[in-house]
């Protein structure tokens, strides 16, 4: 008797007597779902420590960005920092420095605002 034919032996053996000796369809189901939780788990985690931040932050930005109007003070995300003079869709009209020099930003360049100004009504 060779080796691999001793091995396809038990091999076959092993096969008949799991085959006979079947658990129950529902702890099967069990022992299946019981290696999902810490997949499923992780999963939850992440998502509240990562998407559901992030989703915050988005909106506070979106909020930011609508409640701009002509006279805020605010800093671009390149650091010019200037004040609203005109707003136009997405744009932004800013002006700079001393000489009042005007520059065209997008409204997404925006990062905070410094100073609000008194809305008008």
């Amino acid at each position: 008797m060779s080796l691999s034919n001793l091995l396809f032996e038990i091999a076959y053996a092993a096969g008949n007597q799991s085959s006979q000796q079947q658990a129950p369809a529902g702890a099967t189901a069990l022992a299946l779902l019981a290696q999902f939780i810490p997949l499923i788990l992780m999963f939850v985690v992440l998502y509240l420590l990562i998407i559901v931040p992030q989703r915050r932050r988005e909106k506070q930005f979106r909020e930011m960005i609508n409640s701009l109007i002509v006279g805020d003070e605010i800093v671009t995300n390149a650091g010019i920092i200037g004040k609203i003079v005109n707003i136009k869709d997405d744009i932004l009209t800013i002006e700079v420095g001393a000489d009042r020099v005007k520059l065209k930003i997008y409204k997404w360049a925006v990062k905070e605002v410094l100073k609000k100004a008194e809305p008008k009504d």
